[in-house]
């Protein structure tokens, strides 16, 4: 069904994208672009990608130029004085480009597209990880399911995996799925690991990796201070993704505000094209958790509500965005209809 749905959408999209049903969409509005990864192919079985996690660095620059076509290409900074001066053209199509995480590969493949064609963009940064070798913890267990899904286990082994599956995911279904293997089975793990504490994951990796007797990788998938201090020089700014990445709506709130304090001070200490806006890490919030983020003197924060704004945001602390990834953006019909197509709001 699945597969059926697909094929449905690339022929809506074709159409769609062919009788150029876009030119009247979206007029005095603005769409705000999520991307996370930009990567060369040989470099997304190597990482174990999540699918909507990632574009193909030739996928992204058709998009680049789909956009200089049909928008006006605003900084976030700009977007922010635009609603802060209300000189908004109701007949222009605005857009800003943004991306979560810092992943090198933003530098390396991203941010070449965008100094050569000129495109604005903000990169949100978790300034912990900023220049480290640390992973993020989804990438940890993505790397561990691919080893546990292609390797035969011993009885001892299984029965140590088996038991730290047990402990923390609640039971065995996450291990027997795990040895199953599949995309979704990851997807399905990561998503249920969200909800626990940031200490508890931690300890699931570390269990599952001592099991299988593997060291996770170390090397660099981060930006660091230099790269970042380049890119500011050429129209690329940074906001705040928080200081470790932590789910803010999992901490208390003593702890939301240093990472919103502490975060927002490093960025302004290293001296880069800073923007004050927050990016909550997996798009969770709540009206506290905002309050929080307009009181430590952030002027907007973004969320991953799927959406467009007006010349009036909604929610500013809470702005919609529109999530892109490969496997439905991977043509510029199947883009055009992911970027114009119906969206649950159009403010």
């Amino acid at each position: 069904m699945s597969r059926l749905k697909h094929l449905a959408k690339i022929s809506v999209a074709g159409l769609f994208y062919g009788i150029r049903a876009f030119h009247w969409r979206h007029r005095g509005k603005v769409v705000m672009l999520m991307y996370h990864r930009v990567l060369a192919p040989k470099d997304v079985s190597r990482h174990c990608v999540q699918p909507g996690m990632y574009v193909l660095d030739n996928v992204f620059a058709q998009h680049m130029s789909f956009l200089q076509q049909n928008f006006t290409l605003l900084s976030l900074q700009q977007l922010l004085d635009l609603w802060q001066s209300g000189t908004w053209d109701a007949r222009a199509r605005y857009c800003v480009v943004t991306f979560d995480d810092g992943w090198l590969d933003n530098y390396r493949y991203a941010y070449p597209v965008l100094k050569k064609s000129g495109v604005p963009a903000t990169i949100f940064l978790p300034t912990d990880y900023v220049g480290s070798e640390r992973w993020f913890w989804p990438d940890q267990l993505a790397i561990l399911f691919k080893i546990l899904s292609g390797r035969k286990l011993t009885p001892e082994t299984a029965r140590k995996i088996g038991k730290v599956f047990a402990e923390y995911l609640d039971g065995s279904a996450p291990f027997v799925a795990a040895m199953e293997g599949g995309e979704q089975v990851t997807d399905r793990v990561i998503e249920q690991c969200k909800h626990l504490p940031i200490e508890r994951i931690h300890a699931l990796v570390d269990g599952l990796a001592a099991g299988l007797g593997v060291t996770l990788p170390q090397e660099r998938v981060i930006v660091n201070w230099d790269e970042v201090r380049e890119m500011s020089q050429e129209g690329i700014s940074f906001g705040s993704h928080s200081c470790s990445h932590r789910i803010l709506t999992t901490i208390t709130s003593d702890d939301v505000s240093v990472e919103l304090t502490k975060s927002r001070q490093v960025l302004l200490e290293q001296g880069v094209n800073y923007v004050p806006v927050f990016c909550y890490p997996n798009g969770n919030s709540d009206e506290p958790i905002q309050r929080q983020v307009q009181a430590c003197g952030y002027e907007a924060a973004c969320s991953v509500r799927m959406g467009v704004e007006g010349s009036t945001p909604e929610n500013k602390y809470a702005i919609r965005r529109v999530g892109i990834h490969n496997d439905i953006t991977n043509t510029i019909p199947l883009f055009s209809w992911r970027v114009f197509g119906p969206s649950p709001v159009s403010a």
